[in-house]
């Protein structure tokens, strides 16, 4: 019997198929296996949209959540905290600059302000807003 397929593999090594038979063959495999390629391909295409828009909306819920935490104040902050404008008004785009200074309570209850310090002797933290000619535009009392 192995000498008969050795013999039928003989015979068969000088044939050749027509071409027109090898491409129909060969066409019809890129067919069935195109379509699977194309099945997976598309699956990851989907697969990374949906990965892309949770991640994009976790990054928004997130986001919010923090500006929503950033703009809620404690009412105490919201009364402890004062501006008072002293001067001329600030121009608009004029350039000012912010220092921070520590200064007596009895200071501030000298202009009039009130501060939660109980002690008139005690330091207060203030901001001053300073314009471009050195003079004071506005004190903010209460960091």
């Amino acid at each position: 019997m192995l000498r008969a397929f050795d013999d039928l593999r003989q015979a068969e090594t000088d044939l050749e198929a027509p071409l027109h038979l090898e491409a129909a063959v060969l066409a019809k495999w890129d067919e069935a296996h195109r379509t699977s390629v194309a099945r997976r391909r598309t699956l990851w295409r989907e697969a990374n949209a949906v990965a892309a828009f949770v991640a994009i909306g976790v990054g928004l819920w997130q986001l919010g959540h923090h500006l929503q935490q950033a703009t809620r104040q404690p009412s105490s902050y919201d009364q402890s905290r004062t501006l008072v404008v002293v001067g001329e008004p600030i121009l608009q785009g004029e350039p000012v600059r912010m220092v921070r200074m520590r200064m007596p309570a009895s200071t501030l209850a000298g202009l009039g302000v009130r501060t939660v310090a109980v002690d008139p002797a005690s330091q207060v933290d203030v901001d001053v807003i300073v314009g471009e000619d050195g003079i004071a535009r506005a004190i903010r009392v209460g960091m």
